[in-house]
């Protein structure tokens, strides 16, 4: 684990608040100067601590109705069926996440689609197309009421 101190745990949470934010409204905000902001926070970005910075993007307003979560269940736990199933994943653009679990016989998979036949045919065409796959357990998502990024950070 990191150990950082207040004002870089301040740089932390401001940023994945506001990932846009100019060095001089981040100094000015943390009540730093901009040149020490700066270097810290390039070293939170060089060790690895700041992983990338990403657009939040409104996914209704691009036509992507449906937001669903898939538990799947896998079969053939060789090396060669997790890579089948990985590389199914991989070449989806509707699968935006895949997490395994511990004990590796389920995937969590976060999937968006345009309308229901779009959702469908992923579920069809290339999640149950998928040799490894013994079962799949899906839930479309109806109303957000909280939806966070990141983690929490302590500043105190």
């Amino acid at each position: 684990m990191a150990r950082l101190d207040v004002i870089d745990r301040m740089i932390l949470a401001t940023i994945q608040e506001n990932g846009r934010m100019t060095n001089i409204g981040l100094s000015e905000k943390i009540g730093i100067s901009a040149p020490p902001c700066l270097r810290r926070l390039k070293c939170l970005e060089d060790s690895n601590i700041i992983i990338g910075y990403r657009a939040e993007i409104n996914r209704e307003m691009l036509g992507y109705k449906i937001f669903a979560v898939c538990l799947v269940s896998i079969a053939l736990q060789t090396i060669e069926g997790m890579q089948s199933f990985i590389s199914m994943v991989d070449n989806s653009e509707s699968i935006r996440s895949c997490f395994s679990t511990a004990g590796g016989e389920y995937f969590v998979l976060t999937i968006v689609a345009k309308d229901w036949e779009d959702y469908n045919n992923v579920l069809r065409d290339e999640i149950q197309m998928c040799p490894v796959v013994a079962s799949v357990k899906s839930f479309v998502l109806a109303n957000k009421h909280k939806d966070e990024v990141g983690i929490p950070i302590d500043c105190s």
